[in-house]
């Protein structure tokens, strides 16, 4: 009797472990955003990407979305996803040129003549064929999640901008290398800032002009006080890694880790229609109650003015002597460029 008891407790003990041990692979992931929520496409597909974690995980895992900069502003992703305050954010590539030279290959090509889609499919194809890529975000504990690829910018501006002459002396918000220098190009005046204080220098007169799309423009309010939209073919480029602590994505059990990698595509497609749905809509209520006034600019004359400049073209083969400093072998470099401007 005393045996079975024995026998009895061990498998009891050993039942009550095996529970344990599966309650412990329960994971809780806190994804920290420096936008407010719902404010536009980012953030409502950033949301979108937490409940479908949440719905795929049935109730086993589950994502905290934490948004408006309550943990994270912009300029803190990255160091807070490395250092665990969250496991996951949005890394604007273009605002650290300097620490990820390799991943912002594409902010250093505009005016840009690839798609959104195709740039967001073209930062997939790289990280998949090129292990450059993950090896620098590797080296800030990061990894990569899936990817918000820019759309077709415009410029805003609080006054009509019809001709190149226009914009000389104009105020515009910039970031990053090549866009103060294609803004140079076409004689205006670049003022580094983040997009999330774009509304109230447009405001109090510190900007004239601000570059985005037509969504953008209105999740940030924007339009509220700059009223014409100047359609430049500055074409698309690149936005935001969406990434993970690379140490905290290695815990995951199998089954939450095959979840995040199937975000990869599945969220970039869910951003993709979003956007495109939400640029139709924008120009189609602008159209409707003349709210902002789309000016045509003359499309010639604004890539003649920009590509070929001195300092826009400098700026382009920067790019490659940046990332063979980087570590990346410069034939494989160029083949990046080549893909990326052909």
């Amino acid at each position: 009797m005393k045996s079975l008891k024995a026998v009895g407790l061990l498998t009891g003990a050993l039942a009550a472990s095996l529970v344990a041990a599966g309650a412990a692979r329960a994971e809780r992931l806190k994804y920290g955003d420096y936008m407010p929520q719902g404010a536009n496409e980012y953030s409502r597909t950033a949301e979108w990407m937490g409940n479908e974690i949440n719905k795929r995980a049935a109730g086993k895992h589950s994502v905290t979305m934490l948004f408006g900069g309550t943990v994270v502003k912009v300029g803190e992703v990255p160091t807070a996803v490395e250092n665990k305050v969250v496991d996951m954010g949005p890394l604007v590539t273009p605002y650290f040129p300097d620490q990820f030279p390799i991943n912002n290959a594409i902010p250093f090509f505009w005016p840009q003549p690839k798609s959104q889609a195709q740039l967001g499919r073209l930062m997939l194809k790289w990280h998949a064929e090129h292990k450059e890529f993950g090896e620098e975000l590797a080296k800030y504990k990061l990894k990569l999640v899936s990817v918000r690829p820019l759309p077709s910018y415009g410029i805003i501006c609080t006054k009509p901008v019809r001709k190149l002459e226009d914009f000389k002396g104009l105020r515009i918000r910039s970031y990053g290398i090549a866009l103060p220098a294609m803004l140079e190009a076409i004689g205006a005046v670049p003022v580094s800032m983040a997009d999330v204080d774009g509304y109230e220098a447009l405001s109090n007169g510190v900007l004239d002009c601000s570059p985005g799309d037509p969504p953008l423009t209105v999740g940030w309010k924007w339009s509220d006080v700059a009223k014409y939209y100047i359609d430049v073919p500055m074409g698309a480029s690149w936005g935001h890694i969406m990434v993970m602590n690379v140490d905290r994505y290695n815990s995951l059990p199998p089954d939450l880790k095959q979840i995040i990698d199937d975000m990869k595509e599945d969220y970039m497609n869910e951003f993709l229609r979003v956007y495109e749905k939400s640029i139709e809509d924008t120009r189609a209520a602008w159209k409707a109650n003349g709210k902002v006034e789309v000016i045509s600019f003359p499309k010639e004359e604004f890539l003649k003015a920009t590509l070929e400049n001195a300092k826009v073209k400098s700026v382009r083969e920067s790019w490659v002597t940046r990332a063979v400093k980087a570590g990346m072998p410069e034939a494989k470099a160029r083949l990046i460029v080549k893909e990326l401007t052909e």
